[in-house]
């Protein structure tokens, strides 16, 4: 069994103590033919003897890969995510995959998605699992990032209890980001991914951003850490440093990240890899057909750091990520403490958390949009409208949650808290008069103001869509609703 991964239940329910462990295996079905699956043994009598496995095993020319790690929530329902790739067939020899599409060049496709799959009877079955997200798996050879997933609950008493939060590397935006999903719901349904990397995307031809290896933890206070090793401060992208970034408000924000590991980590060449090659097409048995090409790849070890790294917090709430590096000339397994002097709070601050929740009550209604391009500004002007039955009081505040641009990075301008990004507030209580909003009426308007640094060149044939998008804003409004 690979990416074996071991949970226990601590809960108070009827499974205390049960032991899961799971990993991918590679069962045979009664054809005779190899059809890599999702393994889950469990144990009630402390490990002394385990029961017989039960298996996801994936259909429809789809296989089962990159499990990631096993938690429990509270009620005592197990749940592990991992990757179901396309290009799933079977043949003769027992072959599975076709590696051209396991590992498609840049820009990969969506070619694979993120599950989620559960069992609420100790790991008697499995149910049905659930897609988290489409998946763009990065490539091996060419994004240097292992592509496993991870997972973690929040077992604290706040009001984030049971929220699950995966994380994994994903090629969609051009390198290899950090993405992040939650679910409220015990893992039924589960949130747009949110890209968790902080370091901003440089104009072409500098190489895009490249991260691996990701792990999330949550400590007692329901504070959510993210780690991964980042190469943004390395020229060649062949060293690399840990780091760390938290959410305080259940992971719809993060605080800055923070450099883990004082020292970067690198292949030094003193020691000997050999390359990875490969020969298809022709008379190949294996992806015969056509000319044949002959593939050398670059060692794996200069640039991967291993398969695996992880994050856990301790009953203090303070975090230790560890990580391989080989800052001393030998590959060794590195930790690090890291304290977070804060808690989770609902809306992220102690001003924010008393205040509802408006958005499914209101909108912002567009009055006008201006793009300066000599300043690189771009403004939109709203007025908030109270679209319930019922009148709305204040004060009101738009926080934003989410950025996106497919030519820039962007920067807020004149938030009330002084953000330039996820987590600005605009106080908009004065555009409001009486400082309430009845049903059906609207606020005076109000600006919103955006900077765009770093402004990429026009992409040909990319407005087609409404993909050459200036920015893309994700934002909740707070205020009081009626009780």
């Amino acid at each position: 069994m690979g990416r074996d991964s071991l949970v226990v239940d601590t809960t108070s329910g009827r499974f205390r103590g049960r032991i899961y462990t799971h990993g991918t295996s590679f069962p045979r079905s009664t054809t005779g033919v190899e059809r890599q699956a999702l393994a889950l043994y469990t144990s009630a009598d402390g490990g002394r003897t385990f029961r017989q496995r039960v298996e996801r095993v994936a259909l429809n020319r789809r296989g089962v890969a990159g499990a990631g790690n096993g938690v429990v929530l509270s009620d005592g329902r197990w749940l592990t995510v991992f990757a179901e790739v396309k290009e799933f067939w079977e043949t003769a020899d027992g072959n599975s995959f076709n590696r051209e599409g396991y590992f498609p060049r840049p820009p990969e496709p969506e070619n694979a998605w993120l599950k989620a799959i559960t069992s609420d009877d100790g790991g008697d079955s499995l149910n049905e699992p659930v897609t988290v997200s489409g998946w763009h798996i990065p490539n091996l050879y060419s994004r240097y990032s292992i592509y496993d997933p991870a997972v973690a609950v929040d077992g604290s008493d706040g009001g984030f209890r049971d929220r699950l939060y995966a994380v994994w590397p994903d090629a969609r935006f051009g390198g290899t980001d950090i993405l992040l999903s939650s679910s409220a719901d015990r893992g039924q349904t589960w949130s747009a991914p949110i890209v968790v990397n902080d370091d901003r995307r440089p104009l072409p031809p500098a190489p895009a951003p490249n991260h691996l290896l990701p792990a999330v933890a949550v400590n007692n206070a329901g504070v959510v850490a993210v780690t991964w090793l980042d190469r943004r401060d390395a020229a060649d992208r062949l060293a690399w440093q840990a780091r760390i970034r938290v959410s305080l408000d259940g992971g719809e924000t993060f605080l800055p990240s923070v450099m883990v590991s004082e020292a970067p980590a690198r292949f030094d060449g003193r020691e000997h890899w050999p390359p990875t090659a490969s020969t298809t097409g022709g008379g190949t048995l294996s992806h015969g057909g056509g000319m044949l090409r002959l593939q050398i790849f670059a060692p794996i070890h200069v640039y991967l750091p291993g398969d695996y790294a992880g994050l856990a917090a301790d009953r203090d709430g303070i975090f230790h990520p560890y990580w391989i590096d080989n800052r001393t000339g030998w590959h060794q397994v590195w930790t690090a403490a890291v304290s977070v002097a804060a808690k989770a709070i609902k809306n992220g601050t102690e001003d924010l958390a008393a205040l509802d929740d408006l958005t499914p009550m209101t909108t912002l209604e567009r009055q006008s949009s201006d793009y300066d391009r000599a300043a690189q500004t771009a403004t939109l002007t709203v007025r908030l409208k109270n679209t319930s039955a019922k009148p709305l009081a204040g004060p009101f505040k738009v926080r934003l949650i989410s950025v996106e641009s497919d030519v820039a990075n962007v920067d807020v301008v004149g938030a009330s808290n002084g953000l330039a990004g996820a987590g600005a507030v605009w106080d908009v209580t004065s555009y409001v008069d009486g400082g309430r909003l009845d049903a059906g009426s609207a606020s005076h308007p109000f600006t919103l103001v955006f900077k765009l640094r770093d402004v990429r060149p026009f992409v040909q044939g990319r407005t087609d869509g409404f993909t050459q998008m200036l920015g893309r804003f994700f934002a909740r409004v707070l205020g009081r609703a009626p009780k």
